[in-house]
């Protein structure tokens, strides 16, 4: 079980994502996006009202452009990822709600679950 801190008072701006939360956001991509290559971002991005910390990942969309989501978590992981009995992981998808994951200034790299 994940060693865990408690939920964020106000949204993250920036972080660097800890060796779990990467694991834990690869392989939640990977579910999004089922075996498409998928990138994710390589710092934490404000949630709004949502929340907790939010990780931005994409995908190629088959239209162009990129399919965006953003993964909030409820809080920063640390050691092993949480297990499916625990997680309380959202996930937004809406141009609304991931319209930071589309900055220029963002930062992605490839993401690999496994």
């Amino acid at each position: 079980m994940a060693h865990r801190a408690a939920p964020a008072a106000a949204p993250v701006s920036s972080g660097k994502l800890s060796s779990a939360e990467i694991a834990y956001v690869n392989g939640t991509a990977a579910a999004i996006y089922r075996r498409r290559a998928v990138e994710r971002a390589t710092s934490l991005v404000p949630t709004n009202e949502a929340g907790g910390y939010g990780i931005c990942v994409r995908s190629p969309a088959a239209k162009g452009g990129y399919d965006v989501a953003l993964v909030v978590i409820a809080r920063r992981l640390y050691g092993e990822p949480i297990s499916q009995v625990d997680d309380d992981t959202i996930v937004l998808r809406r141009a609304a709600d991931t319209g930071i994951c589309r900055a220029t200034s963002m930062t992605y790299v490839s993401a690999r679950a496994g």
